[in-house]
């Protein structure tokens, strides 16, 4: 795996629980962690999602949205925001909001990580997904709303099945930052770039 590793925690500004409040994260160069209708969703090998977090050639963490995401995700900084466009990958600093329809979280930073690490909740000892599974078995958590993100499906799908990315039930309202969490004092303006982020060769591969 080539490329800088960076982690990052999201804060869920309207958890369902105070458990899950805090995700943490890795981002890397070789593969986009995705964001989708429930929170987090994982790897690029999920469908149905508003935009992936990625870390750029020139190693700054940000949030894409390609031709094949629902529209809906948001940045948000210091009273400003911008919406997320297909192939403008937008440069998340520490603290900035990125808002996806039913969710909102604050992006924290942490720098360079040694490796990947499967998303997991603050002081869980597991996967998230396990996590969501268990909340929502205890009855703590609704498994379509916030379980479904995470790989907690609802329903069991076909191995050949194609994912269903259009919904019959409405999408939810996007949240907005919770008022005095913003920075009151001036911060940079947001960085939207041109072209998606360019992707680290693999070393490994021929």
């Amino acid at each position: 795996m080539s490329g800088r590793i960076i982690a990052i925690c999201l804060e869920d500004c309207y958890p369902g629980h105070e458990s899950l409040r805090y995700l943490q994260c890795t981002a890397l160069q070789t593969s986009g962690l995705r964001v989708g209708p429930g929170g987090l969703v994982g790897d690029g090998a999920v469908s149905g999602s508003y935009c992936e977090l990625r870390v750029t050639g020139d190693e700054r963490l940000a949030a894409l949205a390609t031709d094949d995401m629902l529209p809906g995700a948001r940045v948000h900084r210091g009273g400003r925001h911008v919406d997320l466009e297909p192939g403008k990958p937008v440069i998340l600093c520490d603290g900035d909001f990125l808002a996806v329809p039913g969710r909102c979280f604050q992006v924290h930073v942490h720098g360079q990580a040694d490796g990947p690490a499967e998303p997991a909740f603050l002081h869980q000892k597991e996967p998230a997904s396990s996590t969501l599974a268990r909340f929502a078995a205890a009855g703590l958590i609704v498994v379509t709303g916030l379980a479904g993100g995470l790989g907690c499906a609802p329903r069991e799908s076909a191995v050949n099945e194609k994912p269903d990315v259009t919904r019959d039930e409405p999408v939810p309202p996007r949240p907005e930052p919770p008022e005095g969490k913003e920075p009151k004092h001036k911060v940079d303006p947001i960085d939207v770039r041109d072209e998606p982020p360019v992707i680290a060769p693999d070393p490994d591969v021929p």
